[in-house]
């Protein structure tokens, strides 16, 4: 990789501040008096009920292993469908040798079907970097929080020093990572320059391509990579890559979404859009030669690149409040939110540069989508993988 060193100033536009802004809301508890628990789960001294859908041996970060009984549906809240008539015709951001200046080419993004994207990089990642997607990027980040129970990695590192975040989209896992570590390092790469100004000392970003040959190694104590699915050609070499960029005894934290959606309640259907969407988001990407069926494949292929103590955590997330169990509740609610505000974004691009979708039939798709996405009565759920493995030490 030969990062740009990003100055944040010239980089951040007033619409990133307001999503920072989102972002302090969450953490002042602003949101508190919607979802009062979510302060809790934040706080580390509560203590949220486990998930009895993840799947693992208990975590050093406390996150718990699973029974095998299904989520329980709460009564209240399972005929609870508001179906407000979404419409696909509505209102439809080194220390290495080699730097340079941000020029405004790589500035001036690209515009395809009124959404923008990243022009820095060897590859078209299927995701906008718009105001739009980065305020879901936000969401997400505290989605992907509260489904570690306030943690940000599960990798049993002590003490690092140098943490690197692959692909940091708003740079809100380095902000935070490095309020935890104010002793560390933090470095966030990512191949659209749209992180915040407002950061800690010691947490800087660059503007850098991660699927081209990097510069560092034996550098990093952590390296985080979050979200990745979709934007990666060749994964072994990416994590030979971050295998040769880690100390000796560093950890890999990797964190990915499955495809698919699904419910445990035979509540879909062949033509149902969910269906439709996990076969056409695995076309898309192979099509495009960066697929995003990686979850269930991180642990073999770091093992492969020789990565030891690999440990694998499968966490089934459900879609919406149709649990009982508190924590299943809060969480699904936030992948409801993110996905409502996210399905479009994912698919939109790879649909119609990849698929030959017209732009109109992407919209008329992710309408049904959001329906989808908010119809409690589907009990519908999501799988997340969480995986961690160390390098060997000398």
């Amino acid at each position: 990789m030969n990062p740009l060193v990003c100055d944040g100033k010239s980089l951040t536009s007033s619409s990133r501040q307001s999503s920072l802004q989102l972002w302090k809301f969450l953490h002042l508890g602003v949101i508190s008096h919607v979802f009062p628990s979510i302060m809790a789960h934040n706080n580390p001294g509560s203590s949220p009920s486990s998930s009895p859908r993840s799947a693992g041996r208990e975590s050093p970060q406390g996150v718990q292993a699973s029974s095998t009984s299904l989520p329980s549906v709460a009564a209240e809240d399972y005929e609870e469908y508001d179906d407000d008539g979404d419409s696909a015709f509505g209102s439809a951001r080194s220390e290495l040798t080699d730097t340079a200046s941000v020029t405004s080419s790589i500035l001036k993004f690209r515009e395809e079907n009124g959404r923008t994207y990243h022009a820095f990089g060897s590859t078209d990642h299927w995701g906008p970097n718009d105001e739009h997607a980065q305020e879901q990027q936000d969401i997400s980040h505290h989605f992907w929080s509260l489904m570690l129970k306030g943690e940000l990695y599960l990798a049993p590192v002590n003490n690092p020093q140098r943490i690197l975040d692959v692909g940091t989209g708003t740079g809100m896992w380095a902000i935070d990572v490095a309020e935890k570590h104010p002793e560390a390092d933090v470095k966030g790469v990512d191949v659209s320059p749209i992180q915040p100004t407002w950061v800690p000392p010691n947490c800087r970003f660059e503007l850098d391509d991660f699927n081209l040959e990097w510069q560092d190694h034996n550098k990093f104590d952590l390296i985080h990579a979050r979200e990745l699915l979709g934007s990666v050609p060749e994964w072994p070499k990416f994590y030979d890559e971050c295998f040769k960029a880690l100390k000796p005894g560093g950890w890999i934290d990797c964190s990915e979404p499955g495809l698919y959606f699904e419910s445990f309640y035979d509540t879909l259907g062949e033509d149902h859009p969910y269906k439709l969407w996990g076969t056409a988001m695995l076309e898309a990407g192979n099509n495009a030669g960066m697929s995003f069926d990686v979850a269930p494949y991180i642990k073999e292929r770091l093992e492969k690149a020789g990565f030891i103590n690999v440990v694998e955590k499968k966490v089934c997330c459900t879609i919406g409040k149709w649990s009982k169990d508190p924590w299943e509740r809060e969480v699904g609610l936030w992948e409801q939110l993110r996905l409502e505000k996210g399905v479009q974004d994912f698919c939109e691009r790879r649909f119609i540069n990849n698929l030959g979708w017209r732009a109109e039939e992407v919209q008329v798709f992710g309408a049904q989508m959001r329906n989808a996405v908010r119809n409690n009565r589907l009990l519908a759920h999501h799988w997340f993988f969480f995986v961690y493995g160390q390098k060997p030490p000398e």
